[in-house]
């Protein structure tokens, strides 16, 4: 009798353990406004990034608000409607579709968004403000946040690089990108007032290169400064094969016109190595909700990470 109540009472407890490993329904990943929760019969408290979300939670979004969650499929579930919402009901409107392949880096992205460091605005990582001073300081530079050689997937990523530091009064600058082919000859030169510009491997010249490999480099207009020489290549058919087919499965599962799914492709992106792809997901993340700070700061994180912010 001692040994069936031995066992009864070790099965409880390994149920007990399963079960509240995954008692969780969602996290929080991203929080923008005067948002809270409440659990039960407690009171309202403020939401946390980074919290659980159990069944029977109740969420209260403030005006204009903000929360991107993740399940613990991996699905990802962006809430906007000021009010009171219920987990369970949340939980029951996201698709009836298994989601194995975003649940891959549902872990990753949830130690990345709710890491609490201390990275910061990702505008003056990026040299984004809007004013520039006239004459290039000494030792100024320009680096592309990209590695010297670089593969790609996607037909479209963006080349961004450092606003050089200057000195003296406020003056626009104007970047020259010059592409070369594998021999070094130029195929194409573009001009533009911003930090960053759209690659299109699918568009001429570009399309039109046997090996899908192009060099560019940055050069500012009318000054005696240029980067370095940075090669990107479009991952060749027999070696991108499964990993297309990954990623396939991985869109089938998210949207790409959310920014918390974009910020789920980053991940997968950054996992294979293919930084501009990832760089240009968190861009994309920020594009559409430019006034959530998480994705702002899972951005900067990203850039730290890979040795992008100088």
């Amino acid at each position: 009798m001692k040994s069936i109540v031995k066992l009864l009472f070790i099965g409880f407890m390994l149920f007990s353990v399963s079960a509240n490993a995954q008692s969780y329904v969602f996290k929080v990943l991203a929080n923008k406004g005067d948002n809270s929760y409440k659990s039960g019969g407690s009171e309202w408290s403020p939401l946390k990034t980074g919290q659980s979300l159990n069944s029977g939670d109740e969420l209260k979004l403030s005006d204009e608000a903000y929360i991107g969650l993740m399940h613990n499929t991996g699905k990802t579930l962006e809430v906007k409607t000021a009010g009171t919402h219920s987990v369970s009901s949340l939980a029951s409107s996201l698709k009836n579709k298994n989601s194995s392949v975003a649940s891959k880096y549902a872990d990753f992205v949830i130690n990345k968004m709710t890491d609490s460091g201390d990275g910061s605005d990702y505008r003056k990582s990026l040299g984004a403000t809007g004013a520039v001073d006239r004459a290039l300081a000494s030792g100024a530079t320009i680096n592309i946040m990209a590695h010297s050689s670089t593969d790609i997937i996607n037909s479209e990523v963006v080349i961004r690089w450092n606003k050089p530091q200057q000195e003296g009064e406020v003056e626009d600058l104007t970047y020259e990108l010059i592409f070369s082919n594998l021999f070094d000859d130029v195929i194409k030169t573009a001009e533009t007032g911003k930090t960053s510009y759209m690659l299109n491997m699918a568009e001429e010249p570009f399309a039109s290169l046997d090996n899908k490999f192009v060099k560019v480099k940055v050069t500012v207009k009318g000054n005696d400064l240029t980067s370095d020489e940075y090669a990107i290549t479009t991952k060749p058919e027999d070696e991108s094969y499964e990993l297309k087919k990954t990623l396939a499965e991985l869109r089938g599962e998210v949207e790409e016109s959310t920014a918390l799914d974009n910020i789920v492709l980053a991940a997968f992106y950054e996992e294979h190595d293919l930084l501009l792809d990832a760089l240009t997901a968190y861009e994309r993340a920020i594009n559409i909700a430019p006034d959530v700070e998480m994705y702002q700061q899972a951005y900067t994180d990203f850039l730290i990470r890979n040795n992008f912010s100088k």
